[in-house]
């Protein structure tokens, strides 16, 4: 039995971000319309047949912020819902950075297993190397942002808009950013503007109003276009998606959005998804991209 846990950058709040999004008199019934992927158990591998296994190195914390709304507002999660490995991504632990030439560290323990003495349990940790803001690689980014109907809502569309002003600050001048938005149809709001300029920037992101309906798919093509126009050679070229995950227009298939996603990760052209709000929340489609 095997649980990961990496050790995240400290300067994305997810905390304060999330108790924002966590309104104390959010009815319980908002939840129901929420769609989870089921979890299926594993099955017993028996590490003499097999001793190799994988796990991915990405950091998601979604699975405890959506557990710990449902507490606060008076119910337990549903079982779908909860996903360990994001119980423990979501804090930050104080691992050993790597030394030397090394990019990752490696840490790691084995302990009894309490409900079955025959086995053992092995937590492994990894710790990427911190890189100070003067190593960080010029950015490129593309603020992808929904702003449907379903979006309308102060833990939604203003939580959003509130995070990204807060984003904008903490940038270098010389990052870039441009801002596509969906809904009925597909906008660029702004083309790729230098943060040094960062107050065209939130003036753009303040402006951001939530209706119509939600053509995601045919707007992560034109983010994806406006990536790759602007791309920075060895930079963080990433499109920053903001949604409740809810695609009615256009290309829906998760498949389809999934082998796009795919595609452009190739070209170094990265997407960070956030989830907003609940009751129409498709973490399904939100997990897989």
């Amino acid at each position: 039995f095997c649980v990961s846990s990496c050790s995240m950058d400290d300067t994305y709040n997810k905390g304060a971000m999330d108790d924002a999004a966590a309104p104390e008199d959010a009815p319980m019934e908002n939840l129901s319309g929420d769609r989870f992927d089921a979890i299926d158990e594993n099955d017993f591998i028996r590490t003499a047949d097999n001793n190799v296994s994988t796990f991915s190195i990405d950091a998601d914390g979604a699975s405890y912020a959506y557990m710990r709304r449902c507490i606060r507002q008076g119910f337990l999660p549903g079982s779908n819902t909860v996903r360990i490995e994001e119980y423990l991504n979501y804090f930050t632990f104080d691992y050993p950075e790597p030394t030397g030439d090394h990019t990752v560290a490696i840490n790691g323990e084995v302990g009894e297993c309490p409900w079955n003495e025959t086995h053992k349990l092995i937590r492994l940790g990894i710790k990427g190397k911190s890189l100070k803001p003067s190593q960080m690689p010029a950015a490129n980014y593309v603020f992808l942002i929904d702003v449907s109907g379903s979006m309308n809502s102060a833990d939604k569309i203003q939580l959003l808009k509130t995070g990204l002003i807060t984003l904008t600050d903490r940038l270098n001048p010389t990052d870039r950013v441009s801002i596509i938005t969906y809904s009925g149809q597909v906008n660029r709001l702004l083309e790729s503007t230098l943060v040094s300029d960062s107050e065209t920037i939130k003036d753009a992101i303040s402006k951001l109003k939530a209706s119509g309906s939600t053509a995601g798919g045919e707007a992560m093509k034109m983010a994806y276009e406006e990536a790759l126009a602007n791309y920075i050679e060895g930079g963080n070229n990433r499109i920053i998606m903001g949604t409740d995950g809810d695609f009615n227009v256009g290309v829906t298939s998760t498949e389809e959005l999934v082998e796009m996603v795919k595609e452009h990760a190739s070209k170094g052209i990265y997407l960070t998804v956030c989830g907003f709000g609940t009751g129409n929340l498709n973490d399904s489609m939100m997990e897989q991209i």
